[in-house]
C-alpha cells in the first residue's frame, strides 16, 4: 500500500523527521486501526482506520488536522507502522522507473534517485537538455538564481540583493494581505527558508564565498524574529539554530579581517533590531567565540554596556533579569582571563542585589567547599528573595546539600523535612530521599504525618501512587473534576477498580456529551469510548452509552458519524 500519496510532499518530509526523532509514542495496531501517540511542542493523539491493509479515514487532535487535513503526524504514524525499509522493498518490485518518481526521505532512497535522474539526463542529447534547461529556468527565478551561482563561483552584489529579495518574496507571499502566517501556513514558510540555507548558502561557503553568505544569512534570521507566524512547532528555532551552526562554521574559515565584520555585525544588532529570544543566539556567539585577545577588551565593554541598559529597563522582571544574565557572563570572561579571586569577588559585591550573581558566588564557594560560608550566603539570599517561591526553593535544597556534605545528619533531615512539606511540597524526589532515612515501621508513621500537613496544593495522589495506597488513589480521582487525573492513573487503577472507573469515565463523557461540539470533540469522545472498551465489563457499558447517544443527539450527524467509527 503506497499511503505516501495521501500527503503532500513537505507534509510527508516532516512526518519522517517526526518518526526519525522517535516522536512516535504507544503504538497500538489492530487488524482496522492504528493508534499512536506523537510528542512535539504538543502531545497529539492519532488514530488511522484501515480496510484490506489500505487507509480508508484518519484522525489527529492537532489543529491542521481539524478540519479533514493530512497532518504530519499521521505521516509518522504511517512511518513508524510500516518500518519504512520494508515499503522501501516493495516500491522496489514496481516499474522499472519507480526509483524516478518515487520521493526520497532516506540516504540510501536518495542515493536511487540519483542514478535514476543520472541514466535519464545521459540518454538525452544535448539539444534537448538545453532546451529544456532554458524553458525551466526562464519560468523560475529562484532555479535561474540558483543556477546562475553554481556556474558562476563569485557572487555579486546583485547576486546577494537577488537572494535577499528572493527571502522577501518568499515571506510576503506566505503573509498575504493579512500579514501573518497562520500555523498551516508556517511549515511551508520554513521549508522554503530552509532549501535557500542548505542550497544557495551552502554553495556560496563551499566557493569561499562567506561574507555573502554571512549577508543572506543574516537577512533570514532578522526576518524569521520580525515575521508574525504561529509558531507552535517551533519552526523559527530550527532556521536560528542552522544559521548559528552556519555562523560557527563560518568563524573557523572566515579571514582576521572577515572575522572582525562578523564581530560588528553580532554587537551592533543588540540594539533591539533582533526580537529579544533572537538576541540570545548573538548574545551566545559573541560570549562564546572570538576568544582572540583583540577582541578582549570589546567583549568587556559591550558587557558593561549591557549591564547598564538593563539597569535601565522599567520592569523589575526585565531589569534583575538582564543585570544577573550580563554580570554572570561578566564574571565567567573573568574566569576565563585568570582573573583574581578579589576582582571576581568585587565583582559579585557590585552586583550583589542580584539573585543570579549571588548563586554564582555560591556555586564558587562550594567549589572551594568553604560550607559555613555557603551556608551563610544561603541564609541572607532567603531573606532577600523571600517573595520568590521558586528562588526559595532552590537556596533550601543547596542547604540540603551542604549539610549532606558536612555530614551534619540531623541538620540534613530537617531540611528534608521542610522542603517536603513547604519549600517543594509533594515532590516525590525529595519525599523518596526522606523515606530513605527511616526503618519500614518508622516510615509508616512518618508518611501518615506527610499526608496530615501537606498543604492543599500538593499532589498528594503522587504519594499516594507511590506507596501504592491504591484506595486513596481512587477516592482521590473520584473526586477530580476533568479527565486528567482519571488518565494519569487509569493503569494501576483500572485492574483493581475497573467497575468504578468506567462509571467516572461514563460520567465524563456524558458531561462532554451534553454540548453541542466538533468533529474534533466527537472523535475525542470516541477515542475514550474506545478506552472503556479495553476495560473489564467495558464492551457492554459503552455499548448502552452509544445506544443512547444515537436517540438522544441524533440531529448530531458528525457525532453519528464519528460513533461509526467505534
Amino acid at each position: 500500500m503506497n499511503w505516501k500519496k495521501l500527503f503532500a510532499i513537505h507534509i510527508l518530509e516532516r512526518g519522517y523527521d517526526y518518526y526519525i526523532e522517535n516522536a512516535v509514542e504507544n503504538l497500538d495496531v489492530s487488524d482496522d486501526i492504528i493508534r499512536a501517540d506523537v510528542t512535539g511542542s504538543e502531545d497529539y493523539e492519532v488514530e488511522i482506520f484501515l480496510s484490506s491493509g489500505e487507509v480508508t479515514d484518519m484522525y489527529c487532535s492537532c489543529p491542521y488536522a481539524l478540519d479533514g487535513r493530512n497532518c504530519k503526524h499521521m505521516a509518522a504514524v504511517l512511518y513508524e507502522w510500516s518500518e519504512n525499509e520494508r515499503e522501501e522493498k516493495k516500491e522496489e518490485k514496481n516499474a522499472i522507473n519507480t526509483d524516478l518518481f518515487q520521493p526520497a526521505y532516506t540516504i540510501n532512497a536518495y542515493k536511487k534517485k540519483l542514478t535514476a535522474v543520472e541514466d535519464l539526463v545521459s540518454g538525452a542529447n544535448e539539444e534537448d537538455v538545453r532546451s529544456f534547461l532554458t524553458a525551466v529556468l526562464a519560468g523560475d527565478e529562484k532555479l535561474l538564481l540558483r543556477f546562475h551561482n553554481t556556474i558562476n563561483k563569485q557572487v555579486t552584489r546583485e547576486d546577494i540583493n537577488n537572494y535577499i529579495g528572493q527571502v522577501d518574496i518568499i515571506a510576503d507571499r506566505y503573509l498575504g494581505r493579512n500579514h501573518f502566517i497562520s500555523y498551516y501556513e508556517a511549515d511551508g514558510f520554513v521549508s522554503e527558508l530552509e532549501e535557500i540555507i542548505d542550497e544557495d548558502v551552502r554553495r556560496m561557503i563551499d566557493n569561499g564565498n562567506y561574507l555573502s553568505a554571512f549577508e543572506v544569512m543574516n537577512h533570514i534570521f532578522v526576518l524569521i524574529g520580525d515575521v508574525d507566524m504561529d509558531d507552535s512547532d517551533g519552526g523559527t528555532g530550527i532556521l536560528a539554530d542552522r544559521i548559528y551552526q552556519l555562523w560557527l562554521e563560518l568563524l573557523v574559515k572566515v579571514s582576521s579581517e572577515e572575522k572582525r565584520k562578523m564581530f560588528d555585525w553580532f554587537t551592533s544588532h543588540l540594539d533591539g533590531s533582533v526580537i529579544d529570544y533572537l538576541e540570545e543566539y548573538l548574545e551566545q556567539i559573541i560570549v562564546g567565540e572570538f576568544e582572540e585577545k583583540e577582541y578582549e577588551q570589546a567583549k568587556i565593554d559591550l558587557i558593561e554596556d549591557m549591564i547598564a541598559r538593563s539597569e535601565c529597563k522599567d520592569s523589575d522582571w526585565s531589569r534583575d533579569y538582564g543585570v544577573g544574565k550580563w554580570a554572570v557572563r561578566y564574571l565567567e570572561l573573568l574566569k576565563e582571563k585568570n582573573a583574581s579571586d578579589e576582582k571576581i569577588k568585587e565583582v559579585c559585591n557590585r552586583y550583589w542585589k542580584n539573585s543570579s550573581v549571588r548563586r554564582y558566588y555560591v556555586d564558587i564557594c562550594m567549589k572551594k567547599k568553604e560550607y559555613d560560608h555557603v551556608l551563610q550566603i544561603l541564609d541572607e539570599c532567603i531573606l532577600l528573595d523571600k517573595q520568590y517561591r521558586g528562588l526559595i526553593s532552590e537556596y533550601s535544597e543547596k542547604k540540603k546539600e551542604v549539610y549532606l556534605l558536612q555530614g551534619n545528619r540531623s541538620a540534613y533531615i530537617e531540611q528534608l523535612w521542610k522542603l517536603v512539606l513547604e519549600h517543594e511540597a509533594g515532590n516525590l524526589e525529595l519525599y523518596r530521599e526522606l523515606k530513605k532515612q527511616y526503618t519500614a515501621d518508622e516510615w509508616l508513621v512518618k508518611r501518615e504525618e506527610i499526608f496530615k500537613k501537606l498543604p492543599a496544593y500538593a499532589h498528594v495522589e503522587r504519594l499516594y501512587k507511590e506507596e501504592k495506597l491504591y484506595d486513596r488513589l481512587l477516592v482521590y480521582v473520584l473526586n477530580s473534576p476533568g479527565l486528567y487525573a482519571l488518565q494519569e492513573y487509569e493503569k494501576v487503577l483500572k485492574k483493581e477498580y475497573p467497575e468504578q472507573m468506567l462509571n467516572k469515565y461514563k460520567d465524563e463523557v456524558s458531561k462532554m456529551a451534553v454540548r453541542t461540539s466538533d468533529r474534533k470533540n466527537y472523535a475525542h469522545m470516541v477515542s475514550l469510548l474506545r478506552k472503556m472498551q479495553q476495560m473489564k465489563g467495558g464492551s457492554k457499558l459503552v455499548e448502552q452509552i452509544v445506544a443512547e447517544w444515537k436517540i438522544k443527539y441524533k440531529n448530531r450527524p458528525a457525532m453519528m458519524d464519528e460513533l461509526r467509527k467505534l
